[in-house]
């Protein structure tokens, strides 16, 4: 029993010194020693990178889509930087320190400071972004780094870059101008519409570059819904910020398939795709209401598919077609005016009458011309023949056509929308209305 005793002694006293080695390697070193050894560990870990990260960072997921930046950070205390949304390099001074936690602060000036600048974005709140990041983890390999804001805590995940991470940051702003349907050449329906296999319905969605966040409508069992997702863009196409969620089917990132002028579904296991087609999967209530009632005035259109521009083209002989605007509100001494604005800036307006079909249906019933008091549309009769043409009796025929037109919401705010107009009668006319003030 003695020796049985002794055995254990002997084995508790090894493995108390042990406990010791490991306090001591742990304590020995001052609390002041300790922070700065990690912030050396964290600074030494930015600095890593041959070419740098690249992350996808939401300022403010709530109401905004992420802007991609590539961060190269050198030990000199400078980081490099560039972004997606137009080539253009930059550089700002930065600092890793101890507050609570080793710190990443941007401490200048620099474009990823347009994410707090209060005098862009939001008034007085910028786009919700931080300066000063937490360090959270890195992955086993040290190829991401997992950083948080300091505030509010949402995530900054920082990807090691390539060689050719740059040059595939620039193929970002093709995807965007694909959503945007800014330079749109091909004509197609408008509704860009999601269906993936095991799914009951069909998901729109409507894309705000401005923003960088996606409106998504769709009808799940039985229930119309609207959400706002934000949106981040890769070299192949884009990605939502989490996933959609229908039939217990998950999707989130889509690749651009050009040969179809399509986005693919690449979520593993799952197969669908955008496509353009010409139904609505799901109406908005309202918008009748509140883009063309009693207390809506001026919106104007520059956006306008491929087909309804060349529609527009050439009924003026003097110039070519420049925008559309409209002013719904009623007064008194004032008709309604559909006016196709030429880029000599005479107009050629049309008085209407805005007529709800439905909830987000409008019809535009003719009620005569109005001249002007200079230029060519002075004379009634003028008007009258630019719009006997067989282009002015095309023109007339599709913006009074009996199926109306649907409003689809890009952004709803209260002082500040925009929408796009898309007729029934062809949806592959489609237009897109900005600046529309409303007192409700």
């Amino acid at each position: 029993m003695k020796k049985i005793n002794l055995y254990i002694t002997s084995l508790l006293l090894l493995a108390l010194g042990a406990c010791n080695n490991d306090f001591e390697s742990e304590f020995d070193l001052s609390p002041d020693e300790r922070a700065n050894e990690a912030v050396q560990e964290f600074k030494k870990a930015l600095t890593s990178s041959e070419y740098g990260w690249l992350t996808h960072y939401y300022p403010n997921p709530d109401k905004l889509g992420s802007v991609t930046y590539m961060l190269k950070f050198e030990e000199t205390g400078t980081v490099s930087m560039n972004w997606d949304l137009y080539d253009y390099p930059d550089e700002a001074e930065y600092s890793v320190k101890m507050i609570d936690q080793p710190l990443l602060v941007f401490d200048t000036y620099s474009k990823f400071s347009k994410m707090t600048d209060p005098e862009i974005g939001e008034p007085g709140k910028g786009y919700g972004g931080e300066l000063e990041f937490g360090f959270v983890r890195k992955s086993v390999d040290g190829d991401t780094l997992y950083l948080a804001e300091r505030v509010d805590e949402d995530p900054m995940v920082l990807v090691k870059a390539t060689a050719e991470t740059a040059s595939l940051l620039r193929e970002y702003a093709k995807h965007s101008e694909h959503l945007e349907r800014l330079n749109e050449k091909v004509v197609v329906p408008f509704y860009f519409n999601l269906s993936v296999e095991g799914w009951d319905a069909k998901v729109n969605m409507v894309y705000s570059g401005d923003k960088m966040i996606a409106f998504l409508s769709y009808v799940d069992v039985g229930v119309t819904m609207h959400e706002l997702m934000p949106v981040n863009f890769t070299h192949e196409g884009f990605e939502f910020h989490h996933p959609l969620v229908l039939n217990g089917i998950a999707v989130r990132s889509f690749k651009y398939d050009a040969s179809k002028n399509q986005f693919d579904v690449t979520d593993a296991g799952v197969s669908g795709a955008f496509k353009y087609e010409d139904v609505c999967p799901a109406h908005l209530e309202g918008m009748t209401d509140k883009l063309y009632g009693p207390k809506t005035f001026d919106a104007q259109a520059e956006v306008f598919s491929p087909k309804l521009f060349n529609l527009f083209e050439g009924l003026y002989p003097e110039a070519g077609f420049n925008y559309v605007t409209t002013d719904p509100y009623v007064v008194s001494w004032k008709p309604c005016t559909f006016q196709l604005v030429f880029k000599d800036y005479n107009a050629l307006k049309i008085t209407v009458d805005y007529v709800k079909l439905t909830e987000d249906v409008v019809k535009i019933d003719f009620t005569g011309y109005e001249t002007e008091y200079s230029g060519p549309f002075v004379d009634l009769s003028y008007i009258e023949s630019l719009m006997a043409t067989e282009k002015g009796m095309a023109i007339k025929a599709l913006i009074t056509s009996d199926k109306g037109w649907t409003i689809v919401p890009i952004e709803l705010k209260k002082y500040s929308s925009s929408y796009c107009l898309v007729s029934n009668e062809d949806p592959e006319m489609y237009m897109t209305f900005g600046l529309t003030y409303d007192e409700d």
